[in-house]
């Protein structure tokens, strides 16, 4: 008789720390911006989620989804488990164009209006911003609608 199944399993936890290589205070889209801005040399969509704590500072980055040259996909639950597993407030996503147009198409308005309904529904945790990076450029939804800083408290 051959052995084709594993029989003992043996997983450790080990207890550590990772580095947050996003230090401080998110405060602007512009430093989101600065801090992402290389994604704009991906040659598919890729979209990113940055979970923040309620004083606006970074808890975890994630790549969420690759796609192709003019789109990507990903689930609702893999946008906020991520988010409920780090127990962030808040959540911004990032994702580029790799035509370099940092402008948002239908797609992505689409997007953000399903992504903000999902997250008003979801516990505590808000969508700050949806960004799209281009070449040199960038595009921000919170930009477009509240200006300036990112507040404590402010939702898209």
């Amino acid at each position: 008789m051959h052995d084709k199944y594993l029989r003992k399993l043996d997983i450790k936890l080990v207890d550590g720390e990772f580095p947050n290589l996003i230090e401080g205070q998110i405060r602007t889209p512009e430093q989101v911006f600065k801090i992402f801005k290389d994604i704009k040399d991906e040659a598919q969509e890729t979209l990113i989620a940055l979970y923040l704590a309620d004083n606006l500072q970074s808890k975890l980055y994630s790549v969420l989804s690759v796609g192709n040259d003019n789109t990507t996909a990903v689930r609702m639950k893999d946008i906020f488990g991520q988010g409920y597993v780090v127990r962030a407030d808040y959540f911004i996503l990032i994702h580029n164009h790799p035509s370099g147009d940092p402008e948002p198409s239908e797609g992505d308005k689409q997007f953000i209006l399903d992504v903000d309904r999902h997250a008003k529904n979801a516990m505590e945790m808000k969508l700050l911003d949806f960004m799209i990076v281009g070449n040199d450029a960038y595009w921000s939804i919170f930009e477009k609608i509240e200006g300036g800083d990112y507040s404590l408290g402010a939702v898209v």
